[in-house]
């Protein structure tokens, strides 16, 4: 069952998510209109037309949103406008699309299936450059940045995890940890900032930060415990998770490498951010101690709102702009289903 997930599981979940696009099938449409709910703003639910299954996973500081659909035989990639109009979308090829960000411009970037797993760049005006480090075997497009620089992974034919960054040029540098046995890219910022995670030879996971220059400097939230950053700001500051596969607790990095450590409510069976905005605002989900899934928002000064969907017991907050608003994903209760949202301040 779904409820029974560990907040690290739900982690290793997503990116399985990313990495095999898993297509859900037999599912069915619930109509909810959904009205102001969070201590914050006004929650919006939507899906592209036709579409069985939807899962946003990036907004931009206009409000537009990208993610993917499934339509019962196949994903597909999605523009949402802030207008609430969609563009369905899919590379040359593709038998399944996960656009993973979007920038200010309103480029994409992701990844698709054509034989094996490429990445992507979608421009403003539809077009796409497709595209693959030398020797990859799959390819994960998992951040882009307001240059149209991008960051991820990709495995070659030995099975080893590298990660990447590809210029707006379209130049392609391969790099990792010291000490890495597989390294993961998450997110790039504007400065060309780079933050991830990479597995030792103990099976431990580190955070890193890699410079604009390529300098990579790893950290650990707590000494011998998992650290999985997912996302980085405009000034450095770096969110994600840390801890056991029981009691994973979320971690904010400042630019000068001080980390704190927290939890929207204590105790709680786990914390999963995703995402934090220019202000440093983080959003992301908790698990409560009923299995249950919440949203929350960490705002700059350390306090918290928490936010729900009625009826709804799981939902997956991923992204927050820098206007506050925030996109994700929820599940309705036959457990199947899952929608998108947009929640505005």
């Amino acid at each position: 069952m779904i409820a029974n997930r560990s907040a690290l599981a739900w982690v290793s979940l997503i990116n399985n998510r990313k990495a095999a696009f898993s297509l859900r099938l037999g599912l069915c449409v619930l109509a909810l209109s959904l009205c102001a709910l969070a201590q914050q703003g006004t929650i919006t639910s939507f899906d592209p037309p036709g579409s069985l299954q939807t899962e946003p996973l990036s907004i931009n500081s206009a409000g537009a949103v990208t993610g993917y659909y499934s339509d019962g035989s196949a994903l597909h990639g999605f523009l949402r406008e802030p207008d609430g109009s969609f563009t369905s979308f899919d590379p040359p090829g593709a038998t399944a699309t996960e656009p993973a960000s979007i920038n200010s411009a309103g480029s994409i970037a992701g990844s698709f299936v054509a034989g094996q797993f490429h990445g992507f760049l979608r421009d403003p005006e539809g077009d796409f450059t497709t595209f693959d480090p030398p020797g990859s075997t799959s390819t994960m497009a998992t951040s882009l940045n307001s240059a149209s620089a991008i960051a991820g992974y990709y495995t070659l034919a030995d099975h080893s995890f590298h990660a990447f960054v590809r210029d707006s040029d379209g130049t392609i540098t391969s790099f990792a940890a010291a000490g890495s046995t597989s390294t993961f890219a998450k997110s790039i910022n504007s400065a060309g900032m780079i933050t991830g995670y990479y597995l030792d030879s103990a099976q431990l996971y580190h955070g890193f930060v890699r410079a604009a220059d390529g300098a990579i400097t790893t950290f650990l939230a707590r000494a011998g415990q998992n650290c999985l950053p997912q996302s980085i700001n405009s000034s450095g500051e770096i969110t994600g998770q840390w801890g056991p596969l029981n009691d994973a607790h979320g971690f904010l990095r400042a630019a000068d490498g001080t980390i704190t450590t927290f939890a929207p409510v204590t105790p709680s069976a786990g914390v999963v951010p995703g995402g934090i905005n220019d202000a440093g605002a983080i959003t992301g989900f908790y698990v409560d101690l009923h299995d249950d899934l919440h949203g929350f928002v960490r705002h700059p000064d350390g306090t918290f709102a928490i936010f729900n969907l009625p009826d709804v017991q799981f939902i997956f907050p991923f992204s927050i702009n820098s206007a506050g608003a925030i996109t994700g994903y929820y599940q309705a209760n036959d457990d199947t289903t899952s929608h998108g949202f947009l929640l505005t301040p």
